[in-house]
């Protein structure tokens, strides 16, 4: 049976190599909490990858909204920015293939829903998306 003598300078350098050994081991931990930065850049998602970022705060979008008093059928894209407060900026409306014509004060109602961070978005990540929407 071996039993390890840690006595006078053995034990000294014992010592030194555990501490140097600890050191570093939380110098390297406290690396890994320190915080991520927001990205500035806006990431384009489908809308299936939405739901990973944000949530509609309300539960869903609202896109009559957008047609108030008029009664629609067709389709048409609509191209929106969630910004890193979950606001609607920058909404543009294409291809459309109804028979609506939206003004600026149905965008500006429209664009007043907003958005919840996810708990994986934690940094609040300004997304684009692009989405076909279909009125019956």
């Amino acid at each position: 049976m071996n039993i390890l003598n840690l006595s006078g300078k053995n034990l000294s350098h014992w010592l030194k190599s555990i501490l140097v050994s600890v050191t570093v081991l939380l110098t390297g931990c406290s690396c890994l909490s320190t915080p991520v930065s927001k990205p500035s850049q806006t990431l384009h998602v489908s809308v299936s990858e939405l739901s990973q970022y944000w949530i509609v705060k309300d539960g869903v979008l609202d896109w009559s909204m957008l047609f108030q008093d008029q009664i629609i059928t067709g389709d048409f894209t609509a191209k929106f920015t969630i910004n890193s407060q979950g606001e609607i900026q920058l909404m543009d409306l294409m291809q459309i293939s109804a028979s609506f014509k939206a003004d600026e004060l149905q965008l500006e109602i429209f664009s007043r829903q907003s958005f919840i961070a996810t708990k994986d978005n934690y940094s609040s990540q300004a997304v684009s998306v692009t989405a076909r929407v279909m009125l019956n």
